[in-house]
C-alpha cells in the first residue's frame, strides 16, 4: 500500500514546479518592464560583432542555478532535485534570447561612453515584415568595415525608416555610423549618416 501511494505522488511539489518556470518568465517580465518604464530613451542598437549573447548565456546559467537552489531547498529526494535541475535548465535556455536581445541591450545602453564615427561600406538594404499579416516593416542595412581593425564588424544593423529611404535614393558606397561603448562593453550604434 505504501509503494502505491508513493507512486501516485508527483515527483515535484506544485510550488517547486512553478518556481522552475522562473528562468523563462523572469527575463520576459524584465524586458516588458524596461520597455514600459524607459521605452527608447536608452540606446539599444547593438553593433554587429559586439553582441551580448555570451553575457546572456552566463546570466541564464546563473538564473537557472539560483532558481534551482531556491526551488529545491526543502526537497530531500535526489530524483526530484535532478528533475528540477533539468527543468530549470530547459526553461532557462528558453529565456536566453530574452536576456541577450531584451534586458542586456537596455542595461548596456543605460550609460554610454564617448561617441566615435566610423566609415562603413554599404553592401545592401533590405526590409522584413514585423509579423505575418502586418504592413509594418523593419529596415536593415548590411554593412562591412573599410579597415581591418574596425570597432564594428560587418553584418546587418537595424536602421530607421527615414535613413533607409534616403540611402535607397542616394545609393551611397559608404556610410558613417556613430557608436559608443555601453555599460556592459558592447558597442552601441547611436546615429547614422
Amino acid at each position: 500500500m505504501n509503494k502505491a501511494r508513493r507512486r501516485k505522488q508527483p515527483i515535484l511539489p506544485p510550488a517547486a514546479l512553478g518556481l522552475c518556470a522562473l528562468p523563462f518568465a523572469l527575463p520576459i517580465v524584465l524586458t516588458f518592464a524596461l520597455a514600459i518604464s524607459i521605452g527608447e530613451t536608452w540606446p539599444r542598437n547593438i553593433a554587429p560583432g559586439s553582441g551580448l549573447k555570451l553575457a546572456g548565456l552566463v546570466i541564464t546559467a546563473v538564473t537557472a542555478a539560483a532558481v534551482w537552489q531556491w526551488a529545491t531547498r526543502r526537497l530531500e529526494s535526489a530524483p526530484a532535485r535532478k528533475f528540477a535541475g533539468l527543468l530549470c535548465a530547459a526553461t532557462a535556455l528558453l529565456g536566453w534570447p530574452a536576456w541577450g536581445a531584451g534586458v542586456l541591450p537596455s542595461v548596456n545602453g543605460m550609460e554610454i561612453g564617448p561617441e566615435h564615427d566610423v566609415q562603413m561600406r554599404l553592401v545592401r538594404l533590405e526590409t522584413t515584415r514585423r509579423g505575418r499579416g502586418t504592413p509594418d516593416l523593419y529596415h536593415w542595412a548590411w554593412i562591412e568595415p573599410l579597415r581591418e581593425r574596425s570597432p564594428i564588424a560587418g553584418g546587418r544593423v537595424p536602421i530607421p525608416e527615414d535613413i533607409h529611404v534616403r540611402w535607397h535614393a542616394d545609393r551611397p558606397a559608404t556610410v558613417r555610423l556613430r557608436h559608443a561603448e555601453g555599460l556592459l562593453g558592447a558597442e552601441v550604434v547611436t546615429a547614422f549618416d
